[in-house]
């Protein structure tokens, strides 16, 4: 063991001469060999020369590391390769459940990868235990583009899932690595799978923002009225963020349905971006032809949605203020009201009206104004305080202030 640790070769071949030698014993703290001092010092001579003379390469530290483990660790090619060409198991796994091939492919070390692929009877499809991970899940969380090559040219399995139902592709698109997502398809990735919680790689790639990725997605024909767990379609997902331009690339694809409604509530993509008040991706939506007609387990509409959404946000602002509003003095009920104004003004901004119009100029027989029905509430109901609400001449004083 000294001698191997000390990198002394010409010490270890002499020692190496002497009868009834024990190549094999372990140090106590590490369970290291005389091999995994020689391999951790990327000393490839004298790891020839013991593994020559009959050293175990198999055997295992405290933490389950062979020798072949440690080379990789290591980085060290030249002692890997002395390992490998002894015939090395390169398929046994250490404490944590790795192999070799995993390790490589987690280090993005395709030189390290491409010497393993060398040996004889190596496995590529091992799963990490825990997590199921297998040497191509690793490349694709890494995004390595090199060692996914590598691995997919000597036969690695495009379609394991690990424990939580997650292809190589589907751990890609969620990492946004388009590159890696292109030779995945290419290969013949399945577009479509589904993990245990029914997302496909379209939509780890809408809900992680990615549209590069999403991009190569669509354009090689993924399914994109596939519903998740939850009921949702990678154009709800879209539209419920507000991101207007994952949106514009869904709607590029192909027999994309624009109004399939999510289960539980009855919503469609139209109805999300109306709650979120996404003027432009509801724009996009309707000349996509989304139907505004649409009625949700409520029946609202996307309209009464964008109304109801106003009106609350009005009411809100009232509720700090309910004492002001209901006390005698009329001046203090008007100077509020003129606080209230200016808040609601700065907190809506454009974007409601805009919906409003254009939902109203695509549903033609839905009416009605979003304003005068949030005063009726903010005149009525919600201004009452225990019996204790505005005269008929303050509601009426209040209308003329708020109304433009």
């Amino acid at each position: 063991m000294i001698a191997a640790r000390s990198g002394r070769t010409d010490i270890t071949n002499v020692l190496l001469e002497g009868k009834h030698i024990d190549l094999d014993i372990q140090e106590k703290r590490t369970g290291w060999s005389a091999l995994h001092f020689s391999v951790e010092r990327g000393d490839s001579a004298t790891t020839e020369a013991l593994l020559k003379a009959g050293a175990n390469p198999h055997l295992k530290d405290k933490d389950g590391d062979t020798a072949v483990i440690m080379a990789v660790k290591s980085h060290e090619p030249d002692t890997l390769r002395e390992l490998v060409r002894a015939g090395s198991d390169l398929n046994l796994q250490n404490n944590e459940g790795l192999t070799p091939l995993m390790i490589a492919a987690r280090s993005e070390r395709t030189d390290i990868t491409n010497i393993l692929l060398e040996g004889e009877h190596i496995n590529l499809d091992i799963q990490e235990e825990c997590t199921g991970l297998s040497a191509l899940h690793f490349s694709a969380d890494r995004g390595d583009s090199a060692t996914t090559e590598a691995l997919l040219k000597a036969g690695a399995n495009l379609h394991l899932n690990d424990k939580d139902g997650d292809s190589a592709l589907t751990l890609a698109a969620w990492c946004g690595h388009t590159n890696f997502v292109v030779k995945l398809v290419k290969a013949g990735a399945d577009l479509d799978l589904q993990n245990k919680n029914g997302d496909t790689a379209v939509i780890m790639a809408v809900k992680r923002h990615e549209p590069a990725t999403l991009r190569e997605l669509v354009r090689a024909g993924s399914d994109l009225n596939l519903q998740n767990q939850e009921g949702l379609t990678p154009l709800m997902i879209a539209a419920r963020s507000g991101r207007t331009d994952i949106t514009n690339i869904l709607l590029e694809g192909k027999h994309i349905n624009l109004d399939i409604q999510e289960k539980r509530t009855g919503r469609s993509a139209l109805h999300f971006s109306a709650e979120e008040r996404d003027s432009a991706t509801t724009e996009a939506l309707l000349k996509a032809g989304a139907n505004p007609h649409l009625k949700d387990k409520n029946g609202a509409t996307a309209m009464e949605i964008t109304e109801q959404r106003a009106q609350s946000s009005l009411v809100s602002k009232t509720l700090p203020m309910r004492v002001m509003m209901t006390q005698p003095s009329l001046y203090d009920s008007q100077r509020a009201v003129r606080h209230l104004k200016s808040e609601s003004k700065d907190t809506e901004g454009d974007d409601t009206s805009s919906m409003l119009a254009l939902l109203k100029s695509e549903s033609k027989d839905l009416e009605g104004d979003y304003t005068s029905s949030s005063l009726t509430h903010l005149t009525g109901q919600e201004l009452e305080s225990e019996g204790n609400n505005p005269t008929a001449g303050q509601q009426s004083q209040i209308r003329k202030e708020i109304t433009p």
